[in-house]
């Protein structure tokens, strides 16, 4: 047992493990282990030091340009290991839908886009502000003309206060800010 906790602990101080580390990291825990961090921890834990440039614990979340991609052109890319997983996450920049707006873009490649629905979610730390989750849904087709599937993606942002100075301007446009977000995105219904 000693000898599996060295191997573990090593493969949590190394951010720069590649993904065949990470996932034997993840197949060596016991049965019923699994990547599932709550909300403040998604925030606190991954996005956080993701902006930062800080080291991440070893994790499940992959680095995509995520509305490139409709969710069955990603589930069929990132698999998952049904007996352990249920989402999948993604860490990707938002963009803005015009260059001079504030809509942020939500196209799912060619194929559908992504609708938000109901109100954002605050994720506090006590009474401290985190961040916040917003639920979006995806619909096949064109806007306004869009069928609703049974996608579901739940998209984290920091709170303002939280956001490293310097953090959201990127690319060659310091106009265009892109923060980078964690989604969680999982089939609404589990068989």
């Amino acid at each position: 047992m000693e000898q599996n906790q060295n191997k573990n602990k090593g493969v949590a101080a190394d951010c720069n493990t590649s993904s065949d580390d990470v996932e034997r990291y993840f197949n060596s825990l016991p049965v019923g282990y699994r990547f599932a961090p709550s909300d403040d921890e998604l925030i606190r834990y991954y996005l956080l030091r993701k902006i930062s440039n800080e080291p991440l614990p070893p994790n499940r979340i992959h680095v995509v340009d995520l509305y490139n991609y409709s969710p069955q052109q990603l589930a069929e890319t990132y698999k998952l290991n049904r007996e352990r997983e249920s989402q999948w996450y993604f860490f990707t920049s938002r963009e803005k839908k015009y260059p001079n707006g504030s809509r942020p873009k939500r196209n799912a490649g060619e194929l559908g886009y992504w609708k938000p629905t109901g109100s954002d979610k605050a994720i506090l730390d006590g009474k401290k502000p985190l961040g916040f989750r917003k639920s979006l849904d995806y619909y096949e087709g064109k806007q306004r003309d869009g069928t609703k599937t049974n996608w579901k993606m739940h998209e984290y942002l920091l709170h303002q206060s939280l956001v490293p100075s310097g953090a959201t301007a990127r690319g060659k446009n310091p106009l265009q800010p892109k923060q980078e977000k964690a989604i969680a995105c999982k089939r609404l219904w589990i068989i």
